[in-house]
């Protein structure tokens, strides 16, 4: 991993270390309470470090085999970073409420993905423009609509390989949707969260943005640095053939030498028995 994870220090001043009062703690948290001030508690910020390399430690592996990674944000603090870090990574994103059933009943949702994507490349090459100006409202309306919940999964071109969200008390239901998928997940879990959910938590205060910058810029540093694309299904399919190809002829390569002593050793015993007569 080439990327520096930040010192006990830095968190600090970047307010991770803030959890939740100790009325709204969620007790499976504790692990990862330092202790408790004025009934608020603190986050052990060593072991916020120690999250927060194993989930880098796992998108290095993710990235290199070109993993499809979802971002998900959908409160006021983490929108601007989840849109900006999946946007410069070309990876999908939701920061607007959670479109039910995304992954567990992912194809339906991939029909409206897909959809909207039609309409959009539609009205780009005007073929709407023999509709009535009401028709046109319409569909616009509808495009806008689906903008909206779908704008961000664009990029979404098969069912992700892992989850990355912002505050696990929030995005609970995508989790346990990614849960029910088998779909890894990361996650920065504040003190009022269950971590236990989580492959890779992150525990920090999901609520302070100078800790969601640092988080989400080690995040984006890791995977850009190692992000290798997939091959496509026709380029695997290509491979594929070229290296049956390259086998064959190795077969017949391997074959006519054995062919060749075959015939030799035909000659040898036919020679032998005209000796004999």
């Amino acid at each position: 991993m080439s990327v520096t994870i930040p010192t006990v220090k830095e968190l600090f001043k970047a307010g991770a270390h803030f959890g939740h009062r100790k009325a709204r703690t969620d007790a499976r948290s504790q692990e990862y309470i330092f202790t408790y001030r004025n009934k608020v508690a603190v986050i052990d910020l060593e072991k916020t470090r120690a999250g927060l390399e194993k989930a880098l430690d796992f998108l290095v592996n993710q990235a290199k085999q070109g993993a499809t990674i979802l971002f998900v944000g959908t409160k006021d603090q983490a929108k601007d970073k989840v849109k900006e870090t999946a946007e410069a990574l070309k990876q999908p994103y939701i920061v607007s409420r959670w479109p039910g059933g995304l992954l567990t009943n992912y194809n339906e949702v991939a029909k409206s993905v897909k959809k909207m994507l039609k309409i959009e490349s539609n009205i780009a090459e005007n073929k709407y423009e023999n509709l009535t100006k009401k028709e046109r409202l319409l569909i616009e309306r509808d495009l806008r609509k689906k903008q909206t919940i779908f704008g961000g999964l664009r990029y979404l071109e098969r069912k992700p390989d892992a989850l990355i969200a912002i505050d696990a008390k929030e995005e609970e239901i995508a989790i346990r949707e990614a849960r029910a998928s088998g779909i890894a997940t990361v996650a920065i879990c504040d003190t009022n969260s269950n971590p236990k959910i989580i492959d890779y938590c992150i525990p920090a205060n999901d609520d302070s943005q100078q800790a969601i910058e640092i988080i989400f810029g080690l995040i984006k540093d890791t995977i850009e640095k190692n992000f290798k694309p997939k091959a496509s299904a026709e380029e695997n399919l290509e491979g594929r053939v070229d290296r049956a190809i390259s086998k064959k002829e190795d077969v017949k390569k391997e074959t006519i030498p054995a062919a060749k002593r075959a015939v030799a050793r035909k000659v040898t015993m036919k020679k032998a028995v005209t000796a004999k007569k």
